[in-house]
């Protein structure tokens, strides 16, 4: 061979452009559900708040605590705020969210956005409300719920030796709110 440096110059330089798998460059889309999902250890994810508001709506429609109004009329339930109670710093709304959206595609329940002095998230929905209630001769618009749901997320922690584990616990509770009483308590949810 005449160039022994200028071939393996040439090889060294195909194998580098071929490489062994180039990993692919950007941003990349992966399914949440999926074993790609990163997982922070002893945080709470995104993965955990869609696991806990699917397993515990389920547990709701399963234990049938919601009775159907008469005339084919949904049943209106109010989310009250989700207490943090963990050492962590998180918006809890994504975990309404998912309640929300669970229990509204069911089809048989509605979700108000309206306190019981009339205030609201959505400012339109609360001055469309005000206003029809003054056309009716109310002082407040009329948006009594069948149902409250609230809850709480607490952080239990231990550890053993060099092994932590941190457990999440999602604990919700459904009052009917014409008796006052608890009709539904969830399962723990980890």
């Amino acid at each position: 061979m005449k160039h022994p440096t200028v071939f393996l110059t040439c090889f060294l330089g195909a194998l580098g452009v071929a490489g062994c798998g180039t990993p692919p460059t950007g941003a990349q889309y992966i399914d949440p559900n999926g074993q790609r999902a990163i997982v922070n250890e002893g945080r709470i994810n995104y993965q955990d708040f869609n696991m806990a508001a699917s397993d515990l709506v389920q547990s709701l429609l399963q234990a049938g605590a919601i009775k159907d109004k008469h005339a084919g009329q949904p049943t209106l339930v109010a989310i009250s705020r989700i207490t943090n109670d963990t050492d962590q710093q998180f918006d809890t709304d994504q975990l309404i969210s998912n309640i929300r959206v669970a229990l509204l595609n069911t089809g048989k329940i509605q979700i108000s956005n309206m306190g019981l002095n009339g205030s609201t998230t959505d400012e339109l929905a609360q001055q469309v409300a005000n206003k029809t209630a003054f056309a009716s001769g109310q002082t407040t618009p009329n948006n009594s719920p069948d149902y409250t749901l609230y809850g709480k997320i607490l952080v239990d922690k231990t550890s053993a030796g060099d092994v932590k584990q941190s457990a999440y616990i999602f604990d919700m509770s459904l009052t009917d709110v014409s008796t006052g009483t608890t009709v539904w308590e969830s399962p723990p949810t980890w």
